[in-house]
């Protein structure tokens, strides 16, 4: 009987404001990855449903879920079958700052690993993904869940994972542009200002503190960033005006979700209205756009 892996993989708002490179959300929004092994086929053979269909890789060596499939692999020193099927079913909209990348990896990871034996811890697979990504803010939210706040420390990645409840959402609005990690990186300063640092790291403090007290109503102050927001926000046309009207409908703060093009408001209430005058300030200046009203995602990547 033909037996087919099924992996799990959510969303992330990778940077959160003041928490530059460090501080990540996993958000109930989710790319499905499915595997099944045929004997007696010697390829591996990608389908791709969903966003970016069209233009994500189907071939299995160059695909990133493949890749990190490989990854594993090689890693254990084990041998994935010869043949099957790769299915991708995508939600999380590519090149959005909504961590579609990390998905792919830290879900080839997982059925990387299934297919080899299942003897990863999830430090371990942290430990790959980081490796893979060039950096952990995106990876650790989806394979642990929760708020994940992670550090480097002499190469290895240590997160702490905090879960978040219900009564916060998450509204995210993406507008048809694509921005690159590699563009937006592009766009920060070499060196920055004592002073901004000095900012910066007492409003990531106030943001997560005030996330774990659950004093909502201070998350705008703790969102405050003088790192890459004010930088990254230009590559956003009309980003500025939406983050604005979120604020003005409501939204307890919002910011650049990634590296963009996706804003993300955050709320107790009025999340419909919110998004609304999200989409509605960038369809005013000609920029079609979509929305999500999330929450977040505590359980993280998994096998079902």
């Amino acid at each position: 009987m033909t037996k087919t892996l099924h992996a799990q993989i959510p969303a992330t708002s990778a940077n959160v404001g003041s928490g530059f490179d460090a501080v990540g959300i996993a958000l109930t929004l989710y790319n499905d990855i499915y595997f099944t092994e045929e004997p007696g086929k010697d390829t591996i053979t990608v389908e791709i449903e969903g966003l970016g269909a069209n233009k994500l890789p189907k071939v299995f060596d160059e695909n990133m879920v493949g890749q990190a499939m490989k990854a594993v692999a090689v890693k254990k020193r084990q041998a994935l079958p010869k043949g099957g099927t790769l299915k991708l079913v995508n939600a999380i909209p590519p090149a959005r700052g909504l961590g579609s990348s990390s998905a792919a990896l830290v879900g080839g990871i997982l059925l990387g690993d299934a297919l080899t034996g299942s003897t990863m811890s999830r430090d371990e697979m942290l430990s790959l993904a980081t490796v893979l990504e060039g950096h952990p803010d995106n990876v650790a939210p989806a394979i642990y869940g929760g708020l994940a706040v992670s550090v480097m420390v002499d190469g290895k990645t240590l997160t702490n994972s905090i879960p978040l409840d219900d009564e916060l959402s998450f509204v995210t609005v993406s507008p048809e542009i694509e921005i690159s990690t590699e563009e937006a990186r592009k766009a920060l300063p070499k060196t920055i200002d004592y002073q901004n640092a000095v900012f910066n790291v007492s409003r990531v403090s106030f943001l997560v503190s005030s996330l774990f007290t659950k004093q909502y109503d201070r998350i705008a102050y703790g969102l405050q960033d003088k790192l890459h927001v004010p930088y990254r926000l230009s590559l956003i046309p009309s980003g500025d005006l939406v983050l604005k009207k979120a604020v003005e409908a409501g939204a307890l703060g919002a910011t650049i979700s990634g590296s963009g093009s996706t804003l993300i408001a955050f709320a107790t209430g009025n999340e419909a209205a919110i998004m609304e005058a999200m989409i509605n300030c960038f369809n005013d200046h000609g920029i079609e756009a979509t929305g999500h009203v999330l929450k977040c995602s505590n359980e993280g990547a998994k096998l079902i």
